[in-house]
């Protein structure tokens, strides 16, 4: 006993395994998010579900994730994280024998929920510590990084669902899920470091924990009846309101709080609404797109799903360019400028989509997939890093939680409303077309927001104080108020004025 205490002593804060505790416990779920396009049918007609069973399964995986960040939040103030963290891993394991081993619908969909809810759980044990404890000059390599784990691992999901369905192996996979979670266990225990509470003392966040609960699971469930149901059909309409309306009560309500779980005031100034802005709607777009071409790809070409799988092999090469990018420009000002030009690759991309059409495999789709790579990881990733250098990095484990909330809810469930509305045209490719365009729309509308929402606020590209962030507990940008300019009564005095101002003379500043 003595002795493997002394080999965990001996690895335990290593910034190696910090990496590996975050992409194991990360990736796997993070990647049968878009795998399940592609394995579902194979779940199906082993298990006799139908496709209502099957897309609650999905989206009831997404809404625990959603959920678990939430609830680690809390956990993760309370108590140690490495025993936390090792409990999280554990439970993923579990609910990936579940699902490698169903025999009914009803396991399965127990085990999908467990890996999405652990999944969530990991996040917030696993981020902050790998962002916060291992100094500056770390930083541009673990915000690479973590861009490969938070988001980037979907960019494979489709690869890794076609040859799956092609070899009709679904069980193996989520065993391989479960070794893998084995394996992320073991690192965990060999390097997650010990660290005592954030905050023992903050109370236990009942109205936040019980909403999210709610705003989760009704949003959720509501979006995976379109499969069947129409959006008149009390079974989408009323799931659907009370969750959206759950979510915003959330927001109220911990903006209000003198001590709330969710920091919604310290992230809602300028550059925190910008990232979260851009993380929901680049994700949506991202997650919308992809479901889209992969439709059009079978059920109107006809392409089996290891062609289907093959054609998105540019997309992670696209996220992999992205996340060098962002480690590389993580230290200077031009981080916004990246999350802009990742915003255009996602325009880009839907735009060559619809003048090239999808049903069938060619060069259009392939560079559309690179631009849909780089695009989700030069925007979904470096947005949520934006909000987070907008308020102290204590805050940080209860920023992610709030802000992959609401990206969550966004990208998982926008998605299937797109797809609704393309399944209920009688002409499959006229509603991929229509599906196509609502989601260049989306695009458009995040670009737009991300250029205006600062320039209203009043903001500037700046350099990120890194150093007060991480040792002080500062902001890393200042984050004017939002949108300071153009609401009445609103002042601010970190706020640059709404057109830049004149220099005027000779300049001394070479």
């Amino acid at each position: 006993m003595q002795g493997g205490a002394r080999v965990v002593r001996r690895y335990e804060g290593s910034y190696g395994l910090a990496v590996g505790i975050a992409l194991l416990g990360l990736c796997p779920n993070i990647v049968l998010s878009t795998a399940a396009v592609a394995v579902d049918p194979l779940v199906g007609k082993a298990l006799g579900a139908g496709r209502l069973e099957l897309q609650l399964t999905e989206e009831l995986s997404n809404a625990g994730y959603a959920f678990g960040a939430v609830l680690a939040a809390q956990l993760g103030q309370r108590y140690v994280q490495r025993h936390l963290f090792l409990g999280y891993e554990a439970l993923f394991v579990v609910g990936s024998v579940l699902a490698a081993a169903a025999p009914t619908p009803e396991v399965f969909l127990a085990g999908r929920i467990l890996q999405g809810a652990a999944t969530g759980f990991m996040l917030v044990a696993a981020l902050p510590p790998l962002v916060t404890r291992f100094g500056v000059g770390r930083l541009p390599v673990t915000v690479a990084i973590v861009n490969v784990g938070l988001f980037g691992a979907t960019t494979i999901g489709p690869l890794v669902g076609g040859v799956v369905a092609a070899s009709g192996g679904w069980r193996g996979l989520f065993a391989v899920t479960a070794g893998i979670g084995a394996i992320g266990w073991a690192v965990a225990w060999l390097g997650y470091v010990r660290f005592d509470p954030f905050d023992p003392d903050l109370p236990v966040d009942v109205p936040a924990i019980s909403l999210s609960l709610v705003a989760t699971g009704l949003t959720f469930a509501g979006t995976s009846v379109l499969v069947e149901a129409s959006f008149t059909s009390p079974e989408f309409v009323v799931p659907f309101v009370l969750g959206i309306a759950a979510l915003l009560v959330l927001i109220v309500v911990e903006y209000r709080k003198r001590v709330p779980l969710m920091p919604v005031e310290a992230l809602s100034t300028q550059l925190p609404v910008t990232g979260t802005v851009v993380a929901m709607l680049a994700g949506a777009v991202f997650v919308t797109a992809l479901q889209l071409v992969q439709t059009s790809l079978r059920q109107v070409g006809g392409a089996d799903p290891l062609r289907v799988g093959a054609v998105f092999w540019p997309m992670p090469v696209g996220l992999l360019l992205a996340a060098v990018a962002f480690g590389a420009l993580f230290r200077s000002r031009w981080v916004p400028v990246l999350v802009n030009a990742g915003l255009v690759c996602l325009i880009a991309a839907t735009a060559l989509l619809l003048v090239s059409g999808t049903s069938r495999p060619g060069p259009a789709i392939l560079w559309s997939a690179w631009l849909l790579g780089f695009g989700a990881g030069a925007t979904v990733s470096p947005g949520l890093f934006l909000a987070a250098l907008g308020v102290p990095s204590q805050l940080l484990g209860r920023a992610f939680a709030l802000v992959e909330l609401l990206r969550s809810a966004a990208a998982f469930a926008v998605a299937p409303v797109v797809v609704a509305i393309t399944q209920a045209n009688s002409d499959l490719a006229a509603g991929i077309t229509t599906g196509l365009l609502i989601t260049l729309g989306v695009a458009v509308v995040a670009l737009l927001a991300s250029l205006l929402i600062p320039a209203l606020s009043g903001a500037r590209l700046r350099k990120p104080d890194l150093v007060g962030w991480l040792e002080d507990g500062e902001q890393a940008l200042a984050s004017p108020t939002t949108a300071v300019h153009v609401v009445p009564g609103l002042e601010d005095e970190s706020a640059e004025p709404l057109l830049p101002r004149r220099r005027s003379g000779r300049r001394h500043d070479r």
